[in-house]
């Protein structure tokens, strides 16, 4: 078992609490040690023996069955469909009696770092899912807001997204709708989306000027976890899918 240390020198320490005088730091410096051993510290392994074995029931819990692997792609993915749905549909759940004010949900491809498998899906696959502490921000967008939205959405090639369609022409966004029904510019939408994104990372600059912001201080990976658990209780299994939500207009 190979070990780097690097252990920091500070040449005034020493009399940093044996002076009551002000101490400065005049120099530092560093080095590596390298240690090899293949031995296993058998006191170290058995205080931390009981600790892994919780860990590891936990991240090999199956909480879900998948009836095909959901993998990211470009332009519109089963993997982005199935996590935005889900989104929505845990969103909706939290809100309660004001579920009906979600409109859609806007997500990022980089904020979904691995696919899912085929069969059983663990809550270990949602936490390489998603290893962020990403949490779920909704954001009130002006018409116009959500129609520059929906043009970085098409600059981008597509993202994952749900309660929405658009085809995309040169970059520019054309035949939008939300929720089954056709854009509206005079109108104020809700978005789900990330922390992340709400703060105008990845370029979503127009997020951060929203007209209303409500932060549910929940994870994103939690409610990815609570999703796969209420279907399993529903006796439902995950059925990717991709049903052209985002096209090319040709």
């Amino acid at each position: 078992m190979n070990f780097s240390l690097k252990i920091l020198f500070f040449s005034a320490a020493i009399s940093l609490f044996a002076c009551s005088k002000k101490t400065s730091v005049y120099s530092l410096s560093d080095s590596n040690i390298l240690v090899n051993s293949d031995k296993i510290d058998s006191s170290v392994y058995k205080m931390m023996a009981p600790y892994k074995k919780r860990h590891d029931e936990q991240m090999y819990a199956v909480i879900a069955k998948s009836e095909e692997a959901l993998v990211k792609g470009d332009l519109e993915s089963t993997l982005g469909n199935f996590f935005c749905d889900a989104v929505i549909y845990e969103t909706k759940k939290l809100l309660g009696n004001d579920s009906s004010m979600l409109d859609v949900a806007v997500f990022n491809k980089g904020g979904l770092r691995n696919s899912l498998p085929k069969g059983n899906i663990t809550i270990g696959n949602i936490f390489e899912l998603m290893p962020f502490d990403n949490e779920v921000v909704l954001l009130k967008l002006s018409g116009s807001q959500f129609e520059d939205m929906c043009d970085k959405i098409a600059e981008k090639g597509g993202i994952p997204v749900g309660g929405m369609r658009l085809t995309i022409s040169e970059s520019k966004a054309g035949n939008i709708s939300v929720k089954g029904k056709p854009f509206d510019k005079f109108k104020d939408y809700w978005v789900v989306t990330s922390d992340y994104l709400a703060n105008g990372g990845d370029s979503y600059t127009f997020f951060k000027n929203a007209k209303e912001r409500k932060i549910t201080n929940v994870l994103l990976r939690n409610m990815i976890i609570n999703y796969c658990e209420d279907i399993t209780k529903m006796d439902q299994t995950i059925k990717p899918q991709l049903d052209g939500r985002i096209q090319v207009s040709k």
